[in-house]
């Protein structure tokens, strides 16, 4: 590169970081305004309160909420600005459009940066943004709004900026971005997940783009960029789909400790956190309940350490045939549905017989428990009553008078019965298989009313549930566009889910659906990659990152194995690295934090000790069922603990190597 173009981008680059000073100027000069006149209107309407009627109350209140609501999205604006003054873009593009004569110069950063003159940034999710995802030198097009815009890009340029420095830049094209791609990816990964808006690939970008297909499925080798990309799929829909906020997505997430390891990628990306579920959480406000629910990880080391009787129990419970038998099982009993005593409101009263016959011609069709809710508020309409106390007297007095169970736990109970298998027990908490079946259940014997906010759900680590919870997701939020990513190699979870693919198989899912594959894997050494791709038999393996040179070392155990971890850590720069110790089990796991915090502090080390549990730390020690997603500059292999000494152990040592991005140590006994 010469002098002069350096000089002429580091100029760019300061009329940039001016422009943007002057936005966030001109923000907190608004911002304090806006604070003043809403503490003289607060001032006035408590003053004046007294001579208010209630319309001038409630206007009163409304402008000034209107004011408090204005004031912070300025101030979130102001911090996201002083957040993009680091770094406002990280690449450029020129593009010439048939029969232009102008070259346009097209910087690309997180946010769009402008001022009434000049358009400085653009942002990534912008249509024309697509170029610099979409193509090298050469001929290029982009979907704009009025049209297909075809042209030439004559450059292609990514940057290296620091606290608004121009450090370096590089003219690339499809070969040189992988060489600049796997310069990013080699530097040293932080606590949290980052951002890839600087390093998305085209494949990844098709993905990031696609809002065409309500049902998007995404199979992708452990390192392909799954969970970011989902991430940056969610942002790139809220900045493209007006009506899209992100109050209308959930993201469905296989813990609350990974919850916490994303939740800076969007707010990066210009976007607030979208609401969040995982399993329990979801099936505690599905079905109602108060009752402890049991996690995937609980789930895995209970399911791997039962006999083979208890194992098949399971499975046959979470084969998706069992929605069929269920319904059958239904038609069934539902006949069985009688009326046992006269029902007496006010002064008017309901005999049994007329009942009944409401239930054998006029409600013969509806879905179990509906006939019981449709019967109430047939005698809701008929008593002229609109008061809860009075409704919810009134739909006791009907289950009371019904011959089989209406509450779903009990109804469940029945036909677990009928199937042969125990009842609930109410000392344990709800298990995995029982609240599949749960939600089933709910489906098949009432309509179930869901938010119509809900617009969008994103489902990470899909693998771990089984086709029959997909079914019922989809059914119940048939209104909702989806985006499911997983690893069908990292499936550890028991269930009938031979492939992501067989989500397409279900009936209300064929005509919404989108496959798609991604095999190349960015996270980890090509070292790392064939010794991962080893341990499950699959010798194929596709690491854009080349050889590090550092082999995956196995080291024998010993009985001092606590030490030998300890060793391994001093050979570590931790102050710089992040260091996942990966161990069998949560009873390991808490001896190898217990004996090396013995020598570290709260701030060098922390443990994941469950689902909940939040770490944060560049030494993090975490059992095998709750590293799913996680990522680490170093990973410490401990093949010790029940899950490592099972007879799939090669599937969990696989989760647990595909964790580490340079270097891999395993103890091995």
């Amino acid at each position: 590169m010469s002098d002069l173009e350096f000089k002429k981008e580091e100029e760019y680059l300061a009329e940039t970081v001016g422009a943007i000073d002057s936005k966030i100027y001109a923000l907190n000069e608004n911002i304090e305004k806006q604070k003043e006149w809403a503490l003289e209107l607060k001032k006035q309407y408590i003053r004046d309160l007294r001579e208010y009627d209630q319309y001038e109350f409630a206007d009163n209140y409304n402008k000034l909420n209107e004011i408090m609501d204005f004031t912070d999205e300025q101030v979130a604006e102001a911090n996201r600005l002083r957040d993009i003054r680091e770094k406002p873009y990280f690449g450029r593009i020129d593009f010439k459009a048939n029969g232009d004569d102008e070259t346009l110069k097209l910087y690309i950063g997180l946010m769009s940066i402008s001022t009434n003159k000049d358009l400085f940034v653009i942002d990534w999710r912008a249509p024309v943004s697509e170029l610099f995802y979409e193509f090298g030198k050469g001929k290029a097009s982009y979907n704009a709004p009025d049209g297909k815009i075809e042209g030439e890009i004559t450059l292609k340029r990514q940057y290296e900026i620091e606290n608004s420095v121009l450090k370096d830049f590089y003219d690339v094209d499809i070969n040189l971005f992988d060489e600049y791609l796997r310069e990013v990816l080699s530097k040293s990964k932080g606590q949290r997940l980052e951002n890839i808006a600087s390093t998305i690939q085209k494949e990844q970008n098709e993905i990031i783009r696609n809002l065409k297909d309500d049902i998007l499925v995404v199979q992708g080798f452990a390192g392909c960029g799954k969970t970011t990309i989902a991430l940056h799929h969610i942002a790139y829909a809220l900045y493209r789909l007006k009506n899209l906020k992100s109050a209308n997505v959930l993201f469905f997430s296989p813990n609350e400790a990974f919850l916490t390891y994303i939740g800076k990628v969007l707010p990066d990306l210009g976007e607030e956190n979208t609401r969040s579920a995982t399993f329990p959480k979801f099936i505690r406000r599905m079905l109602k309940t108060s009752k402890p629910v049991e996690t995937t990880d609980e789930f895995v080391m209970r399911y791997n350490f039962l006999d083979s009787k208890n194992k098949k129990l399971i499975d046959d419970k979470l084969k998706f045939s069992m929605r069929a038998k269920m319904q059958a099982w239904l038609e069934e009993f539902s006949k069985t549905l009688r009326f046992s005593g006269d029902i007496n409101i006010d002064d008017k009263q309901y005999t049994k017989e007329s009942l009944n016959e409401m239930l054998e011609k006029d409600l013969k069709h509806a879905k179990y428990r509906e006939k019981i809710y449709s019967v109430a508020s047939f005698i809701y309409k008929d008593v002229k009553t609109e008061d809860v106390g009075k409704k919810e007297y009134i739909l006791n007095e009907i289950t009371e008078n019904v011959n089989q169970p209406i509450t779903l736990f009990a109804l469940y109970d029945k036909m677990m019965e009928s199937f042969g298998y125990s009842k609930l027990d109410i000392d344990e908490p709800l298990f995995f298989e029982d609240a599949v079946l749960l939600c089933t259940l709910k489906e098949l014997t009432q309509n179930i009313v869901t938010r119509v906010d809900l617009k969008h759900i994103v489902i990470d680590e899909a693998q771990d549930y089984p086709l029959l919870f997909f079914d019922f997701l989809t059914r119940i939020y048939n209104h909702s566009s989806f985006c499911i990513v997983g690893d069908i190699n990292q499936k550890t979870v028991p269930g009938e889910l031979n492939s992501l693919e067989d989500i397409g198989k279900l009936k209300q899912t064929k005509d919404r659906f989108s496959y798609v594959v991604l095999d190349k894997t960015y996270r980890s050494s090509e070292e790392i990659v064939e010794y991962s791709s080893a341990l499950v038999g699959n010798p194929r393996h596709n690491a854009f990152r080349l050889k590090y040179g550092q082999p995956v070392e196995e080291i024998k155990m010993n009985s001092n194995y606590l030490s030998q971890i300890d060793n391994i850590l001093k050979k570590i720069d931790v102050k710089s690295k992040t260091v996942g110790i990966i161990a069998g089990d949560t009873e390991t796991s808490q001896e190898i934090f217990n004996e090396l915090s013995k020598t570290r502090s709260a701030d060098e080390i922390s443990f994941v000790k469950n689902a909940y549990s939040v770490a944060g730390t560049n030494i993090e020690v975490c059992p095998i069922t709750l590293c799913k997603g996680l990522e680490y500059d170093t990973v410490i292999l401990v093949q010790k603990g029940k899950l490592f000494e099972h007879q799939n152990k090669n599937e969990f040592l696989y989760v647990g190597a595909t964790r580490a991005i340079n270097k891999l140590f395993v103890l091995k006994k």
